[in-house]
């Protein structure tokens, strides 16, 4: 029988696939969070999943800390300081909403 933290690890790891992300969803979450603009974050939200390390994410999530996005194997393609500012904006933005979506 699969324990309380195998259980949230695996609806935080769903929730962050592009696929359940929905435009309903994202409504709900901006209103609470006070975001402006549910388009631009739906589209940030369903895109992390392909800059940052999922995996990483939840298991940073699930300790409750605030840590830096690691390196990705992506980062050969923009120079590294601009990357980097790339990657924690998906890192910040997906982990607030799977922190949102642990509740």
């Amino acid at each position: 029988m699969p324990t309380p933290s195998q259980d949230l690890r695996r609806h935080l790891r769903a929730a962050a696939d592009p696929g359940a992300i929905t435009d309903d969803v994202v409504r709900i979450y901006c209103a609470a969070m006070g975001r402006d603009d549910h388009r631009m974050e739906l589209a940030l939200l369903r895109q992390a999943p392909t800059v940052i390390d999922v995996d990483a994410l939840v298991d940073v999530v699930l300790a409750g800390i605030d840590a830096e996005p690691p390196r990705a194997g992506l980062d050969h393609l923009l120079p590294n300081r601009r990357w980097a500012r790339v990657r924690r904006l998906y890192w910040a933005r997906l982990r607030d909403y799977l922190r949102w979506r642990a509740r």
